[in-house]
């Protein structure tokens, strides 16, 4: 379901790039651009930049920088398509997909988000009103304040079988759309009710603010079940939903961490007290969505969880998971009887604090429940523990937090760390796991691989890019006929050229504004081009304001940059060159270091014409 490049274009045009980073970023006006405390990283003195001309922003501190979508998907983690959506409903622009569903299956689901919408405000009113006083007294027994309340909005739906159909067919809502979120509840012979009667409701929200459902809890013993959730519908999938996630995310990407509880009241009441990175699933056990989706904000899991046993199962359960997704996994421990709700409502939330700062790792965690079992008095015993974190250690692929954990569990068990090894070697065997490769820096991805800064690149393809994006566009097609991407030493320049070159290919020129939908996903790519446009290295000759320059001075600027870019290649080869001889005097690399030497006597200064560069590439390519 891929969206238009005409829209994407429509919805980046409309976009104000200084009113929705001023959403996050106090700005201030400082000549043609606007300047800011950077919000990806700490700093004292401002180094974030808004280019409202070209749309784009810039952090000369961390490196970061992109367009208006970069900026939604860095600060809020999203993906493209999501930070493409967000941005269309504030504008109100209409999308249409690609291959996707049909314009009747899209009205629909909009449709259905329009009546949770509608019920999410009913309900909330109707907590605020006459009939609402009953889930008042009981939001009040939890302690929660109003502005808590108005936050999460929370509400109530009054005992009765049709006060809320009244109200959305009175709205000029359809019967089938209530239907299909599960707001009603169609019988046998075709009357509607209310699902929701007599019931505190909790909406479960989006990140992007969108009402997917709602929960909702009994308040009187003879109501059944005592919790009631909407059923999975078009817009809502519990294994693929948290809640609270929409009012806690960017503290959870702030403090680097997230902290998992399994009620409503839970998060609630966590939030409130000021532990607010804080989530929970919808009644299901933590699924692979779910973890994907907190990894976009943190690496680092803490369960605390309800002290029973059905609580300790899910954390069994859980740990799994987050291992699955190459994330870390705590464990916080409550004294028995205690949840989070009734545990920071009595102690506050330092004591909630003290307890996450004695959060203990997945391997201690199910060695204190193996020994509570009974089962590390025994040779057989201790080979079944031993197993199981083995086997969870497998899941890891960082291959140093293994060799990290192997350690940890020799020291704990008194076992030789090379049995360990071989335990751990048969386990990924038997997952057919084999040694992962690197991510390219190109194309790392969050946070799984550190960003190189921008000064890494070399000045001299930094440079031939800037002036080649500057250059008129008949010059710019001429000149790439010549450069050959093997001449640049680093990867994100090489994969700038080959984005220059598809777009060249597809659109028969470059067209800058444009490049950023050839790197929609790639945030790397992203702070580069950002670096480039910002603020780009001025070409001696000026030529975009001279009127005598002529398209002979524009090629000798290209081509004088592109000769430092290829003698820089030349130089750095030789020189790697000479170490490998060391220690490796072949034929091939002997006739390979003269061939180099002979380069650098070239006279650089004599070459007049693209054709008359040397064909030669960095070692390797």
């Amino acid at each position: 379901m891929r969206i238009p490049e005409e829209k994407i274009e429509e919805i980046r045009a409309a976009a104000d790039i200084v009113d929705v980073v001023s959403g996050f970023v106090r700005l201030k006006k400082a000549g043609r651009n606007y300047t800011g405390l950077c919000p990806f990283h700490r700093e004292k003195t401002p180094s974030f930049n808004v280019n409202p001309e070209r749309a784009i922003f810039k952090c000369f501190g961390c490196g970061k920088g992109g367009n208006v979508f970069t900026f939604l998907m860095e600060m809020e983690q999203l993906s493209f398509v999501d930070a493409v959506e967000t941005l269309a409903e504030r504008y109100n622009i209409a999308l249409s997909r690609e291959g996707g569903p049909s314009q009747e299956t899209r009205d629909r689901i909009e449709a259905m988000y329009e009546a949770n919408r509608l019920a999410a405000h009913f309900f909330f009113d109707t907590l605020q009103g006459g009939k609402g006083e009953i889930g008042r007294t009981y939001y009040e027994g939890r302690a929660w304040t109003p502005e808590t309340q108005r936050g999460f909005g929370l509400g109530f739906a009054p005992d009765g079988w049709r006060h809320f159909l009244d109200f959305a067919r009175n709205s000029g809502m359809e019967e089938d759309v209530l239907e299909a979120t599960g707001l009603i509840i169609r019988k046998e012979g075709g009357k509607t009710y209310d699902r929701f009667r007599n019931r505190v409701v909790f909406p479960i929200i989006s990140v992007s603010r969108k009402v997917l459902g709602f929960g909702a809890r009994a308040l009187t013993p003879d109501d059944h079940p005592k919790y009631l959730n909407s059923p999975e519908s078009a817009v809502y999938n519990k294994s693929r939903v948290l809640y609270g996630l929409s009012q806690s995310h960017r503290a959870i990407r702030d403090l680097d961490a997230v902290v998992l509880v399994e009620g409503y009241a839970d998060v609630i009441s966590l939030y409130q007290a000021g532990v607010e990175n804080v989530v929970s699933t919808s009644g299901t056990a933590l699924t692979p969505d779910q973890v994907h989706m907190l990894s976009r904000y943190t690496r680092n899991f803490f369960f605390l969880y309800d002290a029973d046993s059905a609580g300790l199962s899910a954390m069994l359960r859980g740990i799994d998971t987050i291992l699955d997704e190459d994330c870390d996994a705590r464990i916080v421990q409550l004294p028995a009887g205690e949840d989070p709700d009734s545990y920071v409502r009595a102690r506050g939330a330092d004591a909630v604090r003290a307890r996450l700062g004695e959060a203990v790792s997945f391997v201690d965690f199910i060695t204190e429940q193996f020994r509570r079992e009974g089962k590390l008095e025994t040779p057989e015993g201790k080979t079944q523990v031993t197993r199981r974190i083995v086997d969870l250690v497998a899941r890891m692929d960082d291959p140093l937090r293994r060799e990290f954990y192997i350690h940890h569990i020799a020291e704990k068990y008194g076992i030789y760390e090379s049995v360990l090894y071989r335990e751990l070697a048969k386990e990924l065997k038997s997952r057919g796991d084999r040694p992962r490769r690197p991510v390219p820096v190109e194309v790392a991805q969050e946070g799984r691989e550190p960003e190189k800064t921008q000064g890494d690149i070399p000045r001299e393809e930094k440079v031939f890019c800037e002036l080649l994006l500057q250059a008129p566009a008949e010059i710019q097609s001429e000149v790439l006929q010549h450069v050959r991407i093997g001449h640049f030493h680093d990867p994100r320049i090489r994969r700038f050229l080959h984005v220059l070159f598809e777009q060249h290919e597809h659109e028969g020129h470059i067209q800058t504004d444009a490049l950023w939908r050839y790197v929609e996903e790639d945030v790397s790519m992203h702070n580069l081009l950002a670096d480039m446009l910002m603020d780009p290295i001025k070409p001696v000759s000026e030529w975009s304001r001279k009127q005598t320059v002529t398209p002979t001075d524009e090629r000798r600027v290209l081509l004088d940059a592109y000769k430092k870019v290829v003698r820089r290649m030349v130089e750095v080869t030789h020189g790697r060159v000479q170490q490998q001889l060391r220690t490796d005097a072949s034929p091939e690399l002997l006739a390979r270091f003269r061939e180099l030497a002979l380069l650098l006597r070239v006279r650089w200064d004599g070459i007049l014409t693209f054709d008359d560069i040397p064909d030669v590439e960095e070692e390797g390519d």
